[in-house]
């Protein structure tokens, strides 16, 4: 079956190339290629995005940038990262935010290669976090993300980053060898990750 991931993409290079709206995208994906479902591994599936992407025949964009490559948005070095449980943890307070700011703004999902990704309502655009033992990564899919969804996308980051440094670094007295995230440089990391993201609203 196609992994909502790959949907997501397929909507916005229907929307690209035929020229429809991003939320209507999906009436034309279940019509025409939702009956795809020999893609069986995320890698096989973003090869059958670009073949799509050459079977419409059309530039996706003036950079003619592939959409299932992202853009990477901060990558915060660790020295260790307990992956099951700091993926469950962040799991959670990414389902925690899916009423941020209102019920169904965001749908919170884990792929089936353990990455955490957040869709938005609009459907132009959503964040992955990936988890390595000696990283945490969030990546940006979509071709024209909304200036809503970049608001929105910047708040629920905020947050995250938060989370992120409370795993880090809350109670003096636990070892470091029992944190979930041990950071490589605590007092530099988490803020030049912050750095990357606009400006947090002053009642954040």
């Amino acid at each position: 079956m196609i992994t909502q991931r790959v949907y997501f993409l397929l909507c916005i290079l229907v929307s690209c190339c035929w020229k429809v709206h991003p939320s209507n995208a999906f009436i034309v994906v279940n019509k025409f290629v939702a009956p795809i479902n020999t893609l069986r591994s995320e890698k096989e599936s973003r090869s059958q995005l670009r073949l799509f992407g050459g079977l419409f025949g059309k530039k996706l964009q003036p950079e003619n940038k592939d959409p299932s490559i992202p853009t990477r948005i901060f990558d915060i070095p660790c020295s260790n990262v307990k992956l099951g449980s700091c993926r469950f943890a962040l799991g959670l307070f990414l389902i925690g935010q899916q009423g941020t700011p209102v019920k169904g703004t965001w749908k919170a999902n884990q792929a089936n290669d353990g990455v955490l990704d957040m869709f938005y309502l609009d459907n132009t655009g959503m964040f992955s976090v990936v988890l390595t033992e000696r990283s945490i990564s969030v990546d940006r899919y979509g071709l024209q993300p909304s200036l809503q969804y970049r608001l929105q996308e910047s708040l629920v980051l905020h947050r995250l980053l938060d989370e992120i440094k409370t795993l880090a670094l809350e109670g003096d007295d636990i070892k470091d060898e029992n944190r979930l995230i041990v950071l490589s440089d605590p007092d530099v990391v988490i803020q030049q990750a912050r750095e990357k993201l606009p400006a947090r609203a002053a009642d954040e």
